[in-house]
Order: structure tokens, then sequence, then C-alpha cells
């Protein structure tokens, strides 16, 4: 089965899995080797963004929003490595919303010509809080602008698979016509690069039904997931589908391609360095 080309194809193939009792698993993944093997264990979905190459780098996700390089420009360039070894599953492109340097229509229009069935918002200003986030919104460089993003992203008949981080982002989401709600709990924990400062499992229950409930009640449709913080293994992705109503599945990227290539090449290094010379005869 080839992957799906447009929001169409890609919702059914949703919903067929969600119908047949399975979660929907989405994955970020910065290089061609994660996908090709995240596909392999079951992913619906693989995102590619900027925080992917950086992440594969050896660096912390959250430098996918800073100055390192052209969020837009980076992901086009890994399509060329992704998107061919790619199987079956829908591969959906991060977009940096509020660049100011592209003309949105035009570039989502280009995502779609390299193969991308659907687009998120990433690098996102709804990871940034305090007097810098407010200095953004002030000077428009604002979440809005990713939500028009998505408004135009459905228009075009992409599918939609936008990060929200509280209740009014849901809400306005929904309206811009969300197909795929990404509850975001912020930097994943774990591993050597993670986040030490994060919510609780429960906090995360909490906040991801708030999100799902505002949401529903705008698009009864609409499909949930939950996503970072401390959900970073798949028994806190369990702890919290088995504590929340109508969430259908999670994204994982620092879970689902970090933090398993940092155990298992650690420990293959351990192995062989643990073998010893032959004593001489």
């Amino acid at each position: 089965m080839a992957p799906p080309t447009n929001r169409e194809e890609a919702l059914a193939r949703l919903r067929q899995t969600i119908d047949s009792g399975k979660i929907v698993l989405g994955a970020g993944a910065g290089i061609g080797l994660s996908a090709k093997f995240i596909e392999r264990g079951g992913a619906d979905l693989i995102v590619l963004y900027n925080s992917g190459r950086f992440r594969m780098a050896g660096r912390g996700s959250l430098a996918g929003l800073m100055p390192y390089g052209d969020a837009n420009a980076i992901v086009l360039e890994m399509a060329n490595e992704v998107i061919p070894i790619v199987q079956n599953a829908g591969v959906v492109a991060g977009v940096c919303g509020t660049d100011p340097f592209r003309v949105m229509p035009r570039f989502l229009r280009q995502l779609q010509d390299v193969g991308f069935c659907g687009v998120q918002n990433f690098p996102t200003v709804g990871l940034i809080d305090g007097t810098f986030r407010q200095n953004l919104e002030e000077t428009g460089m604002s979440y809005a602008l990713e939500v028009d993003m998505i408004r135009e992203a459905h228009a075009l008949g992409l599918l939609t698979t936008p990060y929200v981080f509280a209740v009014a982002d849901a809400e306005a989401m929904a309206r811009a016509g969300a197909d795929v709600l990404v509850v975001h709990m912020g930097l994943t924990t774990n591993g050597s690069i993670g986040a030490k400062t994060h919510v609780t499992l429960d906090g995360c229950v909490r906040r991801i039904q708030e999100c799902r409930d505002a949401a529903v009640r705008i698009n009864q449709d609409v499909i949930v997931l939950c996503h970072g913080g401390p959900i970073a293994t798949p028994e806190d992705a369990a702890y919290v589908l088995g504590r929340t109503t109508g969430v259908h599945g999670f994204f994982g990227a620092s879970s689902m391609e970090r933090l398993p290539a940092e155990t298992a090449i650690e420990d293959n290094a351990k192995q062989f360095k643990n073998l010893s010379l032959p004593k001489s005869a």
C-alpha cells in the first residue's frame, strides 16, 4: 500500500486504525533510518521537522526554536531523504507558520508537490512563554499565524495535525479545520538531553482531557493525540490513554527515535567493549 497523498486518503486510514481498536501512532523522524524502522514498527504518520535533524545530531529538541537554520528549508531537505524510503505511512511536514519569508499558500503547494500528505505547526511559538512570548505576539509572530497556516492547508486538501498547548489553542485549531490535534505537554523528559522540568502525568491527563473536550464541542470528528513532557515511554502513554476519554493515540518524537537509539547504541558498544583479548599461547 502506497503512502497517502492527501487529507482524504490519510484520514480514511486513521479512521480505519481507530475502528480496528488500535491507537493512532504518529512519530517524528530526523533521518531516513529512523523513518524506515518507525514505519516497520507500525506508525501511521511520520512527521519531519527541523528538531528531528538537531535531535539526531545529539542536540536538544528545542534547538528547532533557535536560529540555527531555516526551518522550512530544512524540512524540504529532509524530504529528499525520508519520503523515498517510506512505503505506507503518511508523511507530514513541520511548517514554521510564522516564517515571514515564505508566501505560505505557495509553500504549502510546494510541500504537496514534494509528496507530503499533511502539515504540522513546528517550530511553534506555543512552546514559548513569558515576556518573550508576549513580545512575539505583539510584533506579528503569533500563534494566530500558525492557525492561519493550518486553515490554508485544510483548504488545500492537506491533512492537518497541529500542536496545541491549552484550551484556547485547541478551540482555535478546531475552528481552522484541524483533523488531528496533538496536545503538547512540553519538551520530552528522560535520556541524555531530555527536560528535567515538566508537568506530572496526572497533570497531563487533566490538560489533555480539557483540550480534547473543547475541540470536540466544535468538531466532534477531530482526532486527538497526546505528546511530550513526561509521556516518554509506552507505559506513560498507556497511563494517559487509560485515564482520558476520547483520546485516540500518541505522537512521539524523542520517545520514538532519540531515546531508543541512545539505549541501543550505548548497550551495543558496551557489549563490544566488554570483550577480552584471548590470552597468548
